[in-house]
């Protein structure tokens, strides 16, 4: 104790401020340290909670893009088989007129020559 005193050191007065900073540390901890520690702990649960919401929505819209290519796709095949359809339908129609056409010009050239029988024998 003597050598406190020697060095200007009141011994009582350092334990009052040992226990003070006691003290003053207990009530940190317990008002500061351990609420702020609590509040990052739930925003850190709270960001990993996003950032798996972030990739659900991530894969859901990449599902959604892929569903919407292959819609894409299918209605350009759609497309394409209507399209293929309307030209063998506007062949077939083409042929038919012809076909109907022909007939037409026979039957019109064979009542022609009937009439010219009829004009002939008379």
């Amino acid at each position: 104790m003597d050598f406190f005193s020697k060095v200007g050191i009141d011994v009582k007065l350092l334990i009052a401020q040992i226990i003070n900073f006691g003290i003053l540390l207990y009530i940190l901890k317990k008002l500061v340290y351990t609420p702020i520690l609590k509040e990052i702990e739930s925003g850190e649960k709270e960001l990993g909670k996003i950032e798996k919401e972030r990739e659900m929505i991530k894969k859901e819209r990449e599902e959604s893009q892929k569903e919407i290519l292959e819609a894409k796709r299918k209605a350009r095949e759609i497309i394409l088989e209507a399209e293929e359809i309307a030209r063998e339908i506007r062949e077939r129609a083409s042929q038919e007129a012809k076909k109907e056409k022909e007939v037409i010009i026979r039957q019109i050239k064979e009542r022609l020559r009937e009439i010219e029988k009829l004009k002939s024998s008379k």
